[in-house]
């Protein structure tokens, strides 16, 4: 198995904490109150179905993660259009917040994991491209 390229597999490692947060997140929707570790926090009520979508989303997230991790295609893909879906946010966000900065702001992390993304030594990782024969 190859090691993926450092900025993967950090990646890989935030895409699975946003997967177990949202998995945490749809289990105390669904009124899972974690022993009392959570304390005094009221439950839910009347959000069964966002529940079960934030966990659907928390497992989506960690399968991105470790399919980053060992380098899959559909990973690389999947992080493509989160990235694109975040600039189209970023987009809405210029538009309700002109000039105040928050959407350039918001735009520069996706552009630059587009930008990555699509470098040679990553989609060649990946398996998209082949290497490059020298120039003579």
């Amino acid at each position: 198995m190859r090691n993926p390229p450092i900025l993967i597999s950090v990646l890989g490692f935030f895409g699975i904490m946003a997967g177990f947060a949202w998995l945490f997140l749809g289990l105390r929707m669904l009124g899972f109150d974690w022993f009392g570790v959570l304390g005094d926090l009221p439950a839910f009520e009347g959000v069964g179905i966002w529940g079960w979508l934030a966990i659907l989303g928390g497992i989506a997230w960690i399968a991105a993660s470790i399919g980053l991790w060992a380098l899959r295609p559909w990973a690389w893909a999947f992080a493509m259009i989160m990235a694109g879906i975040s600039l189209f946010e970023a987009f809405l966000l210029f538009l309700q917040f002109p000039g105040s900065g928050l959407g350039f702001g918001t735009a520069l992390l996706p552009g630059i994991l587009l930008l990555y993304l699509n470098s040679r030594d990553v989609k060649y990782a990946f398996g998209l491209t082949t290497p490059e024969a020298p120039e003579m």
